[in-house]
């Protein structure tokens, strides 16, 4: 059954949006990686902060990716259960 009032309209209508934003932000996600994946050689040299930034993507993502699996099984944990959502990107 559908939403009851006005308020829950927009509510779901919003959900529905966030939820279109996300996965385009993730289909961006997997461009960018494929795409620095072809810049990069395996000889090659990365600066400290680049290497910084793939580690802190791998940790982002993996920690995502772990919690929504808990979710998958049950579990109740909360993102910052899952993963550091305080670290420095900048």
């Amino acid at each position: 059954m559908g939403p009851k009032s006005y308020k829950e309209f927009f509510q779901t209508v919003n959900e529905e949006e966030e939820g279109r934003m996300y996965l385009n932000d993730l289909q961006e996600i997997a461009s960018f990686a494929s795409q620095i994946r072809e810049m990069i050689a395996p000889e090659d040299e990365l600066e400290a902060w680049v290497q910084d930034k793939i580690t802190i993507a791998h940790h982002n993502m993996d920690a995502i990716l772990g919690y929504l699996k808990s979710l998958e099984k049950g579990g109740t944990n909360s993102v910052s259960q899952g993963g550091s959502t305080n670290m420095n990107l900048g």
